[in-house]
């Protein structure tokens, strides 16, 4: 079995998702292309995104604060160029936007020492691989709860929001792949 950078923080998941994509493209620009511009959300992944703040706004009177959608709402947790970098984030992602439902942790010791009952750990993976004359993309998102309550709330959340965030991640893939293609034809990430 491959050892992955995302084991050293997570290594036995209680949910797990990978999706992947190929772009015959070499791992070096696909990293290049993700370093110029990150993880995107096209309309449709925004328009998820937009309707889970609404369902918080309607259950708790408030937006949804703890997803991953600016900048530093994600903590890089472990790099390694061009092939893996690891992300990670703490929150209660099924309370739908009750408050004090994100915990800050602002590096990978805060994130490994993170033991806080009625939380989930979620750590966001890409992997840059190389395939054949490209590049195959590798997306996997790991969570792991720190009680049983916890695991409870985020099986029944995970339940409702799996298709949707399968979704998003092919989005994000299909994203960036299209970049990595700009990039290596045009030597421009963006479009023009």
């Amino acid at each position: 079995m491959v050892t992955t950078l995302a084991d050293r923080f997570l290594p036995d998941p209680d949910f797990s998702e990978t999706h992947q994509i190929t772009v015959r493209v070499p791992p070096e620009v696909v990293w290049a292309a993700h370093r110029a511009g990150g993880v995107t959300l096209g309309r449709p992944a925004r328009a998820l995104v937009a309707a889970r703040s609404l369902i918080a706004r309607a259950r708790n009177g408030r937006a949804q604060s703890d997803l991953p959608t600016g900048p530093g709402a994600f903590v890089t947790l472990a790099e390694e160029a061009p092939r893996e970098v690891v992300e990670g984030l703490v929150g209660q992602w099924w309370k739908f936007g009750a408050s004090a439902n994100r915990a800050e942790v602002d590096g990978p010791e805060r994130f490994l020492d993170f033991a806080e009952p009625g939380y989930g750990k979620a750590v966001f993976c890409l992997r840059f691989l190389p395939s054949g004359d490209g590049t195959r993309i590798v997306t996997e998102t790991r969570v792991t709860c720190t009680d049983a309550a916890a695991r409870r709330a985020m099986g029944r959340y995970w339940l409702l929001i799996r298709p949707f965030s399968g979704f998003i991640r092919i989005m994000m893939l299909r994203d960036l792949a299209a970049r990595a293609r700009r990039l290596a034809t045009t030597g421009r990430p963006e479009a023009r």
